[in-house]
């Protein structure tokens, strides 16, 4: 099971993850952020800090950026389209849409890297046998 690491920054400040969690997928790493942003929100309201200005940096086993999850995410999902009005069942369709076609970019993405690490040991073993003969 991959290995994320959710390192915090609040505009200037970063404080590293260096014990990291063990989730199946990128998506799952995604909706942990996400859980974790919300439930922070209010407890850096108290400390009289601007969520807005923070941030997960969330980073795979090498410690190489996957993506980025901003704190203003969690009011961006809760504002309506049009003031007074509910979001209708297309807004609630573009907002499942646009969801998917996060995951499926960051899927794409992890599968890249996933991919580059394969090539390189590729490399290295031929690099390898090609001294052994």
């Amino acid at each position: 099971m991959p290995r994320f690491y959710f390192d915090f920054r609040q505009g200037d400040d970063h404080v590293e993850d260096t014990q990291g969690v063990d989730l199946a997928t990128t998506e799952d790493a995604y909706l942990e952020v996400s859980e974790a942003a919300q439930e922070m929100w209010s407890e850096l309201l108290k400390k009289r800090c601007d969520p807005r200005r923070c941030q997960f940096e969330v980073r795979d086993a090498n410690r190489d950026l996957m993506f980025v999850f901003p704190f203003q995410e969690v009011i961006d999902n809760c504002l309506d389209r049009e003031p007074g009005r509910r979001a209708s069942g297309v807004d609630r369709a573009t907002a499942t849409a646009a969801a998917t076609a996060g995951r499926v970019v960051r899927a794409n993405d992890e599968f890249l890297s996933t991919l580059r690490e394969v090539r390189a040991t590729l490399r290295h073993s031929r690099a390898l046998l090609a001294t052994k003969i």
